[in-house]
């Protein structure tokens, strides 16, 4: 899995998106980062993910921690991966929407049959 920073994150999701245009879906998830994933992510990388430095932070209120989020996306068998700090947060849901509509035009719609009413008997 691709650990990316939010910037090339969106542009290596729109590279997804443009390749599932032809066959395949993409799929995207978020979560919000726990202090065990923090910890987790700071003992295989060797160091604290951004934004993760407050929720290690053992002298702070648990009630004022804000924590980081951490975004996957799928493609067949390509992974991306990316933790976006609370104060970027809002900078990387505008990248993501226009990521995505800019790729929703590749939706298709649902075909719904329609089955027939059933008619009232007068007993």
């Amino acid at each position: 899995m691709k650990e990316l920073d939010p910037v090339a994150f969106t542009v290596q999701l729109g590279r997804l998106y443009e390749q599932s245009r032809k066959s395949g879906t993409v799929s995207v998830t978020m979560k919000r980062m726990t202090e065990r994933r923090v910890v987790m992510a700071t003992k295989t990388k060797k160091e604290t993910p951004k934004g993760g430095e407050a929720v290690l932070d053992k002298t702070r209120n648990p009630e004022d921690v804000q924590y980081p989020c951490l975004v996957r996306a799928t493609f067949k068998n390509t992974k991306l991966s990316t933790v976006v700090p609370v104060e970027d947060l809002d900078k990387f849901q505008n990248a993501y929407t226009t990521v995505i509509k800019a790729y929703m035009d590749s939706l298709k719609k649902k075909e719904r049959t329609r089955k027939p009413k059933k008619q009232k008997t007068a007993a």
